[in-house]
């Protein structure tokens, strides 16, 4: 081969491997590094977009409904979008059109607002043990205008504490705290409540207006009220128990009528919803009173009369005391009431009755047959006690109640280990855990009397045990489902239960 041809061919050899070179490299697309912007939903890509201010455009521009609705001027991104800036290569990016539709599907859109979270801890307890459960709540509202919550707010404290005595409370006015009355000594909220300004969700419930705030706040609910046209021969006491309601809940409810005594007219229209708070209004008071004693009854055996019957020697009266009291409520039922001091204005005369003891021929005996005991019942606590819940229905004053409360009993306090006393003779016919009723005590009396003391902090007697009226049975405690020391006292008549205050009267 000669020196020319040499030469020729490894030219052409070069020539061929940069063509090659060059068609090898015609497969292959290379992209300019380029900044853009990955959108992300609740931690999750949406993919990528070239602007993010014309995201942001396009949701203000497309939704003019909420701006409307709620009259504002800009609506604005979900508050689990986020939109972070990154360089690419290769990835291609999405319309906006795509992206927005995408978030419309998943997300609300927000707008500017503020957020109320209402935060508290609850605890509560197993109504078959005593083992108490904490957790911790919270409630979000949305609004516009934050100067209504507190608006709402104060409606809402005018529904369970005296107008008169709450104006005195703000005023500062100095009063008397011997004399006959009521002095709110403070009034909180149990709940801790925080504001932040921000963006809020659109499509969640948001308040403008101070009034349908606090109908929430007291009712928990954004439902129509429930009402009840007046009737003749209506009354506020029948119309509640009718619709299983408290008479307290009832006048909470219908602020215009001032007391359990006020005057219907045919065609009124009440409110009958039950309430249902999302705050805990507390009010603490000084509270002084006359209030009747309760005389005693003395009781003397004669054996001219037949067993199980008697016989009034002595006609009883009741004496007057002047109490005072300091006394805690939630929503307006009471919660802790203490007795700082007892002024005996008049003492009681007891009541003297001869009771028979003669056997009578097929009589069934004190306890056995159908006996008369009315006019013959001791007081199962000290004198100085508290009725904190009656018999009936009951307001609900606890957050996240929802239905009628029915009490099977009376609730008495006095405090923690107090005496607990058998209201009559009688067979002890259960003494142990009642469940809800934690340490419970059941007396049989005859003629189908049964009296219940319930959540006891000690038991003092047995299962099969006579004791006698005025004994003392056990203490008061805390036990079940309760919620501070009191004394349960239940009236059971031929298994059905009854008011224990029927007893005394």
């Amino acid at each position: 081969m000669s020196k020319g041809t040499s030469i020729f061919l490894g030219i052409c050899a070069f020539a061929i491997s940069i063509i090659m070179v060059i068609l090898d490299s015609a497969s292959y697309v290379y992209y300019d590094a380029r900044n853009v912007f990955r959108v992300y939903l609740n931690g999750e890509s949406l993919g990528l977009i070239e602007s993010k201010k014309d995201l942001e455009d396009y949701i203000n521009k497309n939704q003019e409904a909420i701006k409307q609705k709620y009259h504002v001027k800009n609506v604005y991104i979900p508050n689990g979008l986020k939109i972070e800036e990154e360089t690419t290569y290769s990835e291609k990016t999405e319309t906006i059109e795509n992206i927005y539709q995408k978030i419309a599907n998943q997300e609300d859109f927000t707008i500017n607002g503020f957020t109320v979270t209402i935060s508290d801890i609850k605890t509560t307890k197993n109504k078959d043990n005593d083992k108490k459960k904490t957790e911790k709540i919270k409630e979000y509202i949305y609004l516009l205008d934050k100067d209504i919550l507190q608006t709402a707010i104060n409606d809402v404290v005018r529904s369970f504490v005296n107008e008169k005595q709450y104006q005195d409370y703000l005023n500062e006015v100095k009063k008397d705290q011997t004399a006959i009355g009521t002095i709110i000594e403070n009034v909180y909220l149990k709940e801790q409540i925080s504001i932040k300004k921000g963006k809020i969700p659109a499509n969640s419930k948001i308040y403008s207006d101070s009034n349908e705030l606090a109908k929430y706040l007291l009712f928990g609910t954004n439902e129509k009220n429930k009402t009840y046209k007046v009737k003749s021969g209506d009354n506020v006491k029948n119309i509640a128990y009718d619709n299983k309601m408290s008479t307290t809940e009832l006048l909470i409810a219908n602020h215009d009528i001032k007391d359990e005594d006020s005057l219907l007219y045919p065609g009124q229209e009440i409110i009958i919803s039950y309430i249902n708070p999302v705050i805990t209004v507390v009010e603490e008071t000084h509270t002084v009173k006359k209030e009747s004693t309760r005389y005693k009854t003395i009781e003397r055996e004669d054996s001219s009369l037949f067993e199980g019957t008697t016989k009034v020697v002595q006609k009883g009266k009741k004496g007057t005391s002047k109490v005072t009291r300091k006394i805690e409520k939630r929503n307006g039922a009471i919660t802790q009431a203490l007795i700082v001091s007892t002024e005996v204005l008049k003492e009681p005369v007891n009541k003297i009755i001869k009771v028979g003891t003669k056997q009578a021929t097929n009589y069934g005996g004190y306890y056995g047959g159908p006996v008369n005991l009315s006019g013959v019942w001791g007081w199962p606590t000290t004198s100085n006690y508290t009725i904190t819940t009656y018999f009936g229905y009951q307001l609900r004053a606890d957050i996240g109640e929802s239905s009628p409360r029915w009490h099977d009993g009376m609730d008495l306090s006095v405090g923690c280990g107090a005496p607990i006393y058998a209201a009559n003779g009688g067979t002890v016919t259960f003494a142990g855990w009642g469940g809800g009723y934690g340490n419970e005590v059941e007396i049989s009396h005859g003629g189908g009397i049964v009296t219940f003391y319930g959540h006891l902090n000690s038991i003092l007697v047995s299962q099969g045990q006579t004791v006698s009226k005025g004994q003392l049975i056990g203490t008061m405690g805390n036990t079940g489902y309760s919620f501070g020391c009191h004394l349960h006292f239940g009236l059971s008549v031929n298994g059905s239960m009854g008011d224990p205050l029927s007893l005394y009267n």
